[in-house]
């Protein structure tokens, strides 16, 4: 039987692009504000929205690119990479990282968006006595706000971020933690995500199973994931649930 539930958080709990767009944009401008007066490259805000993921043009965020899968650290470190040598280290310099986290305050204050109905599923899978946590490569601060704002904050018994000290996905460690804050076994514990670091994670745990969010099947084709295991929206999870409870119990 399955104990826990680890949902990630954008794009399975969040609107993805509703909630992030306006931040992305927002850090990408004030990123470029602070390139060097002397520098004659031509890369914008386009630029370094596209390098993780981001279609400036359309609103577009790729669920698999940089900026949904990855960790601020992540961004930071592939913006370096094509920014000028002279430009101040973003992981370094303070003033930025505070700057950049009064950004995120601001735009988290506007307009934290579910994916859908979320409280209902959830509240239905917490009844059922389904232990749930979340493990996100957002900050623990900054979900746990999120989730507060939705009012589902207290459902969970634990929200791991990549900054709670257990890396960020891919690696496990987080997703280990979580079985270990709920004392059930990584085998009796199933993933709820969209992006392949999420898909990496459960994987790396030896968790009993996935469980894709994905409006886009297609592009999950080279894994080995059953059909059955993509949902477009969590309002379909309790039901998906409790034929996976039957099929398990059935072998």
């Amino acid at each position: 039987m399955t104990g826990l539930i680890v949902f990630d958080k954008d794009g399975v709990i969040l609107d993805l692009e509703a909630t992030w767009l306006p931040v992305a944009r927002a850090v990408a401008h004030y990123t470029v504000s602070r390139f060097p007066d002397d520098w004659d490259n031509d890369i914008g805000v386009k630029d370094l929205l596209a390098a993780i993921g981001v279609n400036d043009e359309s609103g577009h965020i790729d669920s698999q690119g940089i900026f949904a899968a990855g960790s601020f650290a992540d961004i930071r470190n592939c913006w370096q990479q094509i920014l000028p040598k002279n430009m101040i280290r973003l992981d370094q310099d303070k003033k930025y990282q505070n700057d950049v986290k009064g950004l995120l305050t601001l735009h988290r204050s506007k307009q934290t968006i579910p994916k859908g109905d979320v409280e209902t599923p959830l509240r239905k899978l917490h009844k059922e006595g389904y232990i749930l946590a979340i493990l996100t490569n957002d900050s623990a601060d900054s979900a746990k706000s999120n989730l507060n704002a939705l009012g589902v904050l207290g459902l969970f018994c634990v929200v791991i971020g990549a900054d709670s000290g257990f890396g960020s996905k891919p690696e496990p460690y987080g997703f280990l933690q979580c079985c270990n804050v709920a004392g059930v076994a990584p085998e009796a514990s199933v993933m709820v995500g969209d992006t392949m670091a999420d898909y990496g994670a459960a994987t790396a745990a030896k968790a009993n199973d996935f469980i894709c969010v994905t409006d886009d099947v297609e592009t999950w084709a080279h894994t080995d994931l059953k059909h059955n295991n993509f949902i477009r929206k969590l309002d379909e999870l309790p039901a998906l649930m409790a034929n996976f409870e039957r099929y398990k119990t059935a072998e």
